[in-house]
């Protein structure tokens, strides 16, 4: 088959989305399957075009003329989505025809799965296509205004089938539009089985604790540092690092600043999938303090090295519960 993947976002990004999406082109290719990737130009320096490990790569710019950049005085980001409005999408179209997919894969339900849809719609011979749900998705974006909300029904309705990465998340999906209910399946995320079977532990100084992923704010690692706080004077034999890069790492540095706590939390950056084997196989436990986790590979991760991977409470009762847990957690 000719299998085309349009993505959000992928490598040199790291994340769940990004290495669900690498798994999936790999192991397409491994059994004889073409596959082309399409994913967001983002930030503007990386190339249009390239191949990664043997897998094509193309990056266009999915930008909308949406009123947060009026609101925000960004005129010139407005301008640019109401050209972006139409090119984009002329050359989405003449790259599927070029490369003429039997089926087409949507990983995320934002802004480049509209352009899909508007690319699709009408097309005749028509070509199958798949949105996969990863989480926000679902739970964040269609909450942040109507017009969201409209996209997710719209997109979710037209699509030919959808997938989600729990049943949590498709029971989610469901109750946002109902009419999708016979045409989503559940399918599990993975991870690299022979990876983690070989992961050997870091000479790392002293015990640790270990924290893995984007540092964004749902990521609930501001919460993790404020627990390890209160434990961090009692334990000083202990530290925590927390492994990932993002958005949110000044936060982080902030919190860490006020809490007295540098030396004890290391914040390492982007890590590769081998590093970070390595640093859970080297931890004491794995914490995942998420405000929100649809699927939780880190976690799914940690229990194939071994480590005591807790998933801390989310939602409602995360701010009651989080510091005894991790206080708990310290003291084993």
């Amino acid at each position: 088959m000719r299998i085309l993947l349009i993505a959000s976002r992928y490598l040199p990004h790291r994340g769940g989305l990004e290495s669900v999406v690498y798994h999936l082109a790999h192991e397409f290719c491994r059994q004889g399957h073409t596959v082309q990737i399409i994913t967001n130009r983002y930030p503007r320096t990386l190339p249009a075009r390239e191949v990664l490990d043997g897998v094509q790569v193309v990056r266009l710019h999915f930008l909308l003329p949406g009123s947060k950049y009026l609101h925000n005085f960004r005129f010139d980001l407005w301008l640019a989505g109401l050209w972006y409005f139409f090119y984009t999408e002329r050359v989405l179209i003449r790259i599927i025809n070029e490369f003429q997919p039997d089926v087409i894969n949507n990983h995320y339900l934002n802004e480049v799965a509209e352009f899909t849809g508007r690319s699709l719609a009408g097309r005749s011979p028509s070509i199958p296509w798949v949105v996969s749900l990863h989480g926000g998705d679902v739970d964040g974006e269609p909450s942040m205004g109507k017009s969201q909300m409209e996209r997710f029904r719209r997109i979710s309705r037209f699509a030919d089938r959808l997938t989600a990465c729990s049943s949590f998340l498709a029971k989610q999906a469901v109750g946002l539009e109902p009419a999708i209910a016979n045409k989503i399946q559940v399918i599990h995320n993975g991870v690299d089985l022979d990876l983690f079977s070989r992961a050997k532990s870091l000479d790392f100084p002293v015990p640790y604790i270990l924290a893995l992923g984007q540092l964004v704010q749902h990521k609930g690692f501001d919460l993790l540092i404020e627990a390890f706080a209160l434990v961090s004077k009692k334990h000083r034999e202990v530290n925590l690092i927390i492994a990932g890069e993002g958005e949110f790492r000044l936060e982080l540095e902030r919190h860490i600043k006020e809490n007295g706590l540098e030396g004890r939390v290391t914040l390492t950056g982007r890590v590769d999938s081998a590093k970070a084997a390595s640093l859970m196989a080297g931890s004491l436990f794995i914490a995942m303090p998420s405000r929100r986790e649809p699927f939780g590979i880190v976690a799914l991760e940690g229990w194939l090295l071994e480590n005591q991977c807790w998933q801390l409470p989310w939602g409602g009762c995360l701010n009651s519960c989080l510091h005894p847990r991790i206080d708990w957690l310290c003291l084993m």
